[in-house]
């Protein structure tokens, strides 16, 4: 990516994981864990990496929210044989609003931000600003679900907001 990253932006970077990865062992010692759940969660993380560096090094100039509808699309159509087979849908309220949220809210528009932020700024402080996502949903569940925030898991949030900062702080 031709991208500098000072010695302020690699101490972030690692201070960012460090965090996400100490508030995720947090939850561990409340049994919400799954080693399944990790290693696909490690998987999907390096998808991310591989799409970052792609979008950022290759990217058309398509406007986001057209390169999201196509992603979506074809992920449909690879993936809705195989949930027809091995899964029932029942359509409720609850199971379309959520649907909803998670589609319009947490799909299309989140990532589409993404990819906006990356292609106008440095692909190392986009993407630390993944490190944020274990602590705000932690900070989420614990704030309007009344689930437990584990003591490690504050102090995880703390490590991993100050590798964000740092990162975010050097030039792009």
């Amino acid at each position: 990516m031709r991208e500098r990253i000072g010695a302020k932006g690699w101490a972030g970077l690692g201070l960012g994981f460090c965090g996400a990865a100490i508030t995720i062992l947090g939850y561990g010692e409340t049994g919400h864990i799954s080693p399944l759940g990790v290693i696909f969660s490690i998987g999907a993380l390096l998808g991310m990496v591989a799409a970052t560096l792609y979008e950022k090094r290759f990217s058309t100039g398509m406007h986001p929210v057209a390169a999201n509808i196509v992603q979506y699309v074809v992920g449909l159509v690879t993936t809705l044989p195989f949930a027809l087979l091995h899964f029932s849908l029942h359509l409720t309220t609850p199971f379309i609003a959520s649907m909803a949220y998670l589609v319009i809210g947490n799909s299309l528009i989140a990532i589409s931000l993404y990819i906006a932020m990356l292609r106008f700024g440095a692909a190392s402080q986009v993407s630390a600003l993944f490190y944020l996502v274990p602590p705000v949903s932690g900070l989420m569940a614990w704030g309007l679900l009344g689930e437990a925030m584990p003591a490690l898991a504050w102090v995880g949030m703390a490590v991993a907001g100050l590798g964000v900062a740092l990162v975010r702080r050097q030039r792009a």
